[in-house]
């Protein structure tokens, strides 16, 4: 089954590679060929543009040869108009008050540049054409008579000088020049669409383009490739464009995409044929699933029946345990008080204190030791049997407290650093319960430390985590917890200590405590380095 559902995505995988492959292959050329015909089309128009600009120049250049110099009558400037040979006509300096308001502003224009041939405007012709006017000053006598101005036909330049209707631009690509308002001024009158809505630009480039032709009487939206480049003659800008339907180019990659996508589908077609018999497949699979789950939930019946065992058995055991402790404790505990009280006994007397004071005081030591082993024993037979009475107190008190009573303890080779806030937080859980946690962990620090010189630091104030939280730390520089250990430290009766120096029930009673208070214990510990102990308990609120 499981390889039949492999062949199964290999074939998807595959299938959706050559789809992603095809659609690469056609992206890449289709960018190809659109990259290759920008250049053309691109080259041909800044060859016409140039072209055009020579040829409009020329004009200018003719103008200004035949009518600049002194004339020597109005008859010498007509015969100069004629040389010319474009439509023309000469305004005297009394004429120009009756002139159109561009009129009279071409010949101010000449008048302020005699010795230039000023371009512009471009008007439209009744005949649906556009003409460029050039106006010049002429002279007679040595001054201005007045003014020449010639009209070029930009159809005629657009069909004959230029013959840029003949332009060979793929099938149907065609050349036209605009205005700088975006206005064609130069067109192929035989051609049957008309550009109605064209982006046109002022600067050289080339883009590909949406634009509207009427064919047939009804606008069509079309793509087109289109070429720009930017002709100034004496402040008139034209902008000449190279136009290509963007269709006619794509075409050749378009009927390969078409074949390319009829064989994905073939392909697709013969995965689902495959796919739908690996189904089929399945299905009879799925009936012997169905036969072999029975003995599953039979097996897992088994195994948590086992389970259950297991657990049964830890219960009883740990229940054992405590049955036990309790009950040494209590019979040790018994043996203990004529021990202890004898202790006593001899310290009072001098007598002894002067003949065998050193074993007098070791006696004392063991008998306290013995005593605390009892009461650790005790405390570990209680949990979970006595109902606890928890409320709510002055935390930082009770540390003040603490701190008090263990720093006696402290030996001179350790010391005792202590950081207490001053703001008072209250937690809530076993009265006294933070003095022994306190004990505890101090303890432990001194006898991780042994003889050498080291220090203990103890913190305590509100958690730089959460603000609804108080935190206690208790560390030293002593022997540190190897780290295979480390996560056996809060089990009953463990301890790393050498034999006879520890029992193994101290920091299981300390955990237990701070998790009565709603808390929780981490330990970081690193060998020869030292030990930490981060206790973490919940703020109570003491306004109420």
């Amino acid at each position: 089954m499981n390889k039949k559902r492999k062949e199964l995505v290999i074939s998807v995988i595959g299938v959706l590679l050559l789809i992603l492959s095809a659609a690469f292959c056609y992206q890449t050329v289709r960018d190809a060929i659109i990259s290759n015909e920008k250049e053309s089309i691109q080259n041909i128009a800044e060859v016409s543009s140039h072209s055009l600009q020579a040829t409009l120049q020329g004009k200018s250049n003719l103008v200004y040869a035949a009518l600049s110099g002194d004339m020597a009558n109005e008859e010498s400037i007509e015969a100069s108009l004629l040389k010319v040979g474009e439509k023309g006509k000469y305004i005297r300096l009394d004429q120009v008050s009756q002139l159109q308001d561009w009129e009279a502003d071409s010949c101010g224009e000449a008048g302020k540049n005699p010795g230039h041939v000023i371009a512009g405007p471009i008007r439209k012709t009744y005949s649906g054409g556009y003409v460029l006017y050039l106006t010049k000053a002429v002279y007679m006598n040595r001054s201005i008579a007045g003014y020449v101005q010639i009209e070029l036909n930009l159809d005629e330049i657009y069909e004959g000088e230029q013959d840029l209707s003949n332009l060979n631009v793929g099938n149907q690509g065609y050349c036209i020049v605009k205005d700088i308002n975006g206005t064609t001024v130069m067109a192929d009158a035989g051609n049957e669409k008309e550009e109605i809505s064209f982006s046109s630009k002022d600067v050289s480039g080339c883009e590909v383009v949406w634009s509207y032709e009427v064919e047939g009487g009804s606008p069509k939206k079309t793509q087109k490739l289109v070429a720009y480049n930017t002709v100034d003659f004496h402040g008139v800008q034209f902008v000449l464009c190279v136009v290509e339907d963007y269709r006619d180019i794509t075409a050749p990659i378009v009927k390969i995409a078409f074949y390319l996508s009829l064989f994905g589908v073939l392909i697709l077609i013969w995965v689902g044929i495959f796919g739908y018999r690996i189904l089929q497949q399945q299905k009879e699979e799925e009936k012997l699933k169905i036969a072999l789950a029975h003995e599953k939930e039979l097996n897992e019946a088994n195994e948590a029946m086992k389970n259950q065992e297991s657990l049964m058995q830890k219960y009883n055991h740990s229940k054992t345990m405590t049955f036990l402790t309790g009950a040494l404790a209590h019979e040790f505990n018994n043996l203990m008080t004529p021990i202890v009280l004898y202790s006593e006994l001899l310290s009072d007397n001098d007598t002894v204190m002067q003949e065998m004071p050193e074993e007098v005081y070791e006696l004392n030591i063991s008998a306290k030791r013995c005593e605390e082993l009892a009461k650790q024993l005790l405390d570990y037979s209680r949990q979970g049997r006595a109902e606890r009475v928890l409320s709510e107190y002055n935390a930082t008190f009770a540390v003040e407290s603490s701190i008090s009573i263990v720093s006696r303890l402290i030996p001179e080779n350790i010391k005792f650093e202590t950081s207490v806030c001053s703001t008072s937080y209250y937690i809530k859980g076993q009265v006294g319960a933070l003095n022994q946690i306190i004990l505890n962990l101090v303890t432990n620090a001194i006898h991780a430390i042994g003889d050498k010189k080291g220090r203990i630091k103890l913190q305590f104030g509100l958690s730089v985590d959460d603000d609804q939280t108080v935190r206690l730390v208790v560390e030293d520089n002593g022997c540190g917890i190897p780290k295979d250990l480390r996560k056996h430290v809060f089990e009953p009766f463990f301890t790393t200590k050498k034999e006879g120096k520890g029992t193994g029930i101290g920091l299981t009673v300390v955990k237990r405590m701070v998790e009565e208070h709603g808390g929780w214990i981490q330990v970081q510990s690193e060998e020869e380095k030292g030990t930490t102990f981060i206790m973490n308990f919940p703020r109570v609120d003491d306004s109420k």
